[in-house]
């Protein structure tokens, strides 16, 4: 259990071992993947950072230590200034030391309150070692349930899709041939807040189009999704007066000067861990 690795130094004691003559994997039963990643054969390398990154929430300038722990836990740390800790090691030992020991501490219990239960829990549905459910990104953990549920119900999983060597373009050989798939175009580039007037200038044609299939998109908000009759609606003609008079004053003035209803939605990672949340 470590955070973003500062507790065992594994590059560090496998070079000792190499000088030595020794292999660190043959001792200890500790190497690096691939991916760079230490493995143990008896024991797991759980890093809380990967939680951090992936599965906290936290903006991406808050997965230092500290604020984790001031966040996630609610306390804060011992912090020491770096140009007071030489001093201070000489003058304060006892401080020291326990600035030495808080990182540790907090790791402690935010692996135990945080990081456990929840991937040994993901463990239990997931085709995958417990370093592999912490470190893999949502998106791969989703398509390991869908190849779960796959297998259960006797489908044939395919290979991922490999791109055939030597594509060329226009008679060029393609050194790499990479797809650029949905994109989100920013049409307008700033700083926006509600409380200040923002100039519109607004498609009359999509509001009279909005108007012209008023019926049809109530009936569905009702009976699909709301699952009531549409002649059960006291109030039905009512309400669809009420909003065609707000499209129809929005379609004949679609210049405006008015204050917005910002959303912003990060929908990043948002889909895949609503579905592991929910599988879960």
């Amino acid at each position: 259990m470590t955070y973003n690795g500062d507790f065992f130094d594994w590059p560090f004691v496998e070079r000792r071992a190499l000088e030595h003559g020794m292999n660190m994997f043959e001792e200890v039963g500790v190497r690096a993947n691939e991916e760079g990643q230490y493995r143990g054969r008896v024991c797991m390398h759980m890093d809380c950072i990967y939680w951090v990154r992936r599965d906290s929430y936290l903006p991406a300038g808050s997965h230092g230590l500290k604020a984790v722990t001031k966040a996630k836990l609610g306390y804060n740390p011992v912090e020491i200034d770096p140009e007071d800790m030489l001093p201070m090691a000489v003058a304060k030992p006892r401080h020291m030391a326990s600035y030495s020991v808080s990182d540790a501490v907090a790791t402690y219990y935010l692996y135990q309150k945080y990081v456990h239960n929840f991937i040994f829990s993901l463990c239990t549905i997931i085709p995958l070692g417990a370093e592999d459910v912490l470190r893999k990104g949502s998106g791969t953990l989703c398509e390991l349930l869908l190849m779960v549920e796959a297998s259960r119900h006797g489908v044939i999983c395919p290979n991922k899709q490999v791109t055939p060597r030597g594509r060329t373009h226009m008679g060029h050989l393609l050194e790499s041939d990479t797809y650029i798939g949905g994109h989100v175009e920013c049409l307008e580039s700033g700083v926006f807040r509600s409380d200040l007037p923002t100039q519109w200038r607004l498609d009359p044609s999509a509001f009279q189009e909005l108007i012209d299939r008023i019926d049809a998109a109530l009936t569905f908000a009702l009976e699909v999704e709301s699952g009531v009759e549409r002649a059960e609606v006291a109030n039905y003609e009512e309400v669809r007066a009420a909003i065609v008079r707000k499209l129809e004053a929005l379609r004949d003035r679609p210049v405006r000067e008015e204050q917005p209803t910002i959303y912003h939605l990060d929908v990043a990672a948002m889909y895949p861990n609503i579905i592991l949340t929910n599988r879960l």
